[in-house]
């Protein structure tokens, strides 16, 4: 292969550019409004989408060495990861099996947590190793540790399980679709440096399709993306996810210089969608997750935007271009999809995807596809 990925994407692109061209699909799509309004769909969706099927919680960097952990919330669920003193990558519910407060929080490098309610500690194999007052208690420790979860460390991406459905094979086989498409990103070299956590008044499918096409761009983001970023765009699908690209302005100047001396990463942004929805944006320097879930209710969604830094030299940098998107998102973006849904919700009516809006569609069929088998 002459070319990287990125520079494979940035040929394309570079072509879209020059004849005023993006990737599109043959037909419009209507969808019903009971897509993001019926509630049964939506408990059918919760379950077999994210109870059932791997969920990304981050970068794996953080736990790349023994003894050290770090904490997320998946679906509800407070998880702690960990990496023991051999080396072992292991996930927990996040909670003290005296009361249920959490043991940890945060991330770090320790070979103990403990629970700040009453000082319950366990080492990072979840084995319950102190407990104070311990007279107190008619209890054998071995049966008192933390809930394992399955976890795999898939090219720096943790992975895990949140039922008895999602088993370490599930975990293995979930992303080789994708393998050859992200190895050259070496995500395991990112760090966490940061996460927001939104909620949304809009179901979770509307959520995800903000990050799905570039339409939007030149009004909605009139002031903040268009002036530094084209609408044209390229995707592939691979298998149940996605891969969706678009170039920063004057990346065609590219075209007149030799393949040789194209950079190694696309100018612009490269956006790797994860069955359901979990998007992973990779741009020139580092990377972001935007994680949605489905809220309390089919009108609701939990949504995590978290940063990774590949090199802690340059964490100030990381830190803007992670809060510079986090703001459109927050600001632009997440607003909009609120808007959405109460109009929706309000008209009980179709609604419209058009041909140049070919992920979002893709993603539809794929929701419904996989819901309905």
């Amino acid at each position: 292969m002459s070319k990287n990925i990125s520079q494979q994407l940035m040929s394309r692109l570079i072509n879209h550019i020059l004849a005023n061209t993006s990737d599109e699909v043959d037909d419009c799509l209507t969808e019903p409004a009971n897509f993001f309004t019926d509630i049964n769909r939506f408990k059918k969706e919760r379950q077999q989408f994210f109870l059932d099927t791997p969920q990304l919680l981050g970068f794996s960097g953080d736990v790349s060495e023994p003894n050290t952990f770090m904490t997320f919330e998946c679906m509800g669920v407070p998880i702690v990861v960990t990496r023991n003193s051999l080396g072992q990558l292991k996930a927990f519910i996040n909670a003290c099996s005296h009361r249920g407060a959490r043991v940890a929080d945060g991330g770090g490098n320790k070979k103990r947590m403990s629970c700040k309610f009453h000082g319950w500690s366990y080492d990072l194999d979840g084995d319950l190793v102190g407990v104070p007052s311990s007279q107190c208690f008619d209890i054998d420790k071995a049966s008192c540790s933390l809930t394992s979860l399955p976890i795999v460390d898939h090219q720096g991406l943790l992975l895990v399980g949140l039922s008895q459905k999602v088993s370490k094979e599930k975990l293995n086989e979930f992303l080789v679709p994708l393998d050859s498409q992200i190895k050259e990103f070496n995500f395991a070299k990112l760090k966490n440096i940061a996460v927001r956590k939104f909620e949304v008044a809009a179901n979770w499918k509307l959520v995800v399709s903000l990050s799905h096409e570039s339409y939007h761009f030149a009004n909605l983001h009139r002031e903040s993306l268009a002036p530094i970023m084209t609408s044209h765009s390229v995707f592939d699908q691979f298998g149940m996810h996605t891969r969706w690209a678009f170039p920063l302005k004057g990346i065609e100047r590219w075209a007149q210089k030799p393949r040789i001396d194209w950079p190694k990463k696309l100018p612009g942004a490269i956006s790797h969608t994860l069955f359901p929805g979990t998007v992973i944006v990779v741009n020139a320097q580092d990377a972001q997750i935007i994680r949605v879930e489905p809220g309390s209710s089919v009108d609701c969604s939990v949504v995590y935007y978290s940063g990774g830094c590949a090199n802690s030299d340059l964490m100030e940098e990381s830190l803007q271009a992670y809060n510079f998107g986090g703001d459109i998102f927050a600001n632009e973006d997440l607003p909009v999809a609120e808007q959405c849904q109460q109009g929706i919700m309000a008209r009980q009516a179709d609604i419209i995807i058009g041909k140049n809006e070919p992920v979002v569609q893709l993603w539809h069929r794929l929701w419904r596809g996989e819901l309905d088998s």
